[in-house]
């Protein structure tokens, strides 16, 4: 995923290299793993995991 080997396209092509992801980011980025298939929901779940992280002042 991180060098984009199962569809030529990495993290980097959907996701910002600093601050926060956005939902449209997040299901965009779904793509690389498996198309589309729930890609609202597993957006979801990042955008409550990265709001965590961010709450942790994580960096």
């Amino acid at each position: 995923m991180t060098e984009g080997w199962f569809t030529g396209k990495r993290f980097a092509s959907y996701l910002p290299a600093k601050g926060p992801a956005t939902n449209v980011q997040f299901t965009s980025a779904r793509r690389i793993i498996n198309g589309i298939d729930r890609a609202g929901k597993v957006a979801g779940y990042a955008i409550s995991f990265q709001a965590a992280l961010v709450a942790g002042q994580w960096s």
